[in-house]
């Protein structure tokens, strides 16, 4: 994408000013590209699927997931209950899978099955314990 689209867009998008434009683009070398790349990143869409539950206070179950989108959740794909506990740990995946797409890269070159949710689990003094497999697809 031109550097003008990017710029109308984060215009638009988050009313960026003339002067903070050139600071971000200066400073921000890694978000800058992935705005470049927009059109890319938007070919995917991020799930993470939930592969094993045990006593999840959310409700999280086998199967359900979270789809993300252009960094951002995207709730009436998921079926997946909202719980901060299970998507906290899951933004360095998601954030991993978006530089490989922006790099140009197979965001797929390796599907992450050790996402899990931030209760430690009965083992480790807590209750549930979820895990994920986070992968990239076509939107």
């Amino acid at each position: 994408m031109e550097e003008n689209q990017v710029r109308e867009i984060l215009k638009q998008a988050v009313a960026i000013t003339d002067q903070d434009w050139e600071k971000f683009k200066l400073g921000s070398r890694g978000v800058y590209k992935f705005f470049t790349r927009i059109d890319e990143v938007l070919k995917y869409r991020i799930v993470a699927e939930v592969i094993e539950s045990r006593y999840c206070a959310a409700g999280l179950k086998k199967g359900q997931k979270f789809v993300i989108q252009g960094g951002a959740l995207v709730p009436e794909q998921s079926t997946a209950p909202f719980c901060m506990r299970a998507l906290g740990p899951l933004t360095g995946f998601v954030n991993s899978i978006l530089e490989k797409i922006a790099a140009g890269e197979d965001p797929n070159d390796r599907v992450f099955q050790v996402a899990e949710c931030l209760d430690p689990g009965l083992d480790a003094g807590g209750l549930g314990k979820v895990r994920f497999e986070v992968r990239a697809e076509s939107a």
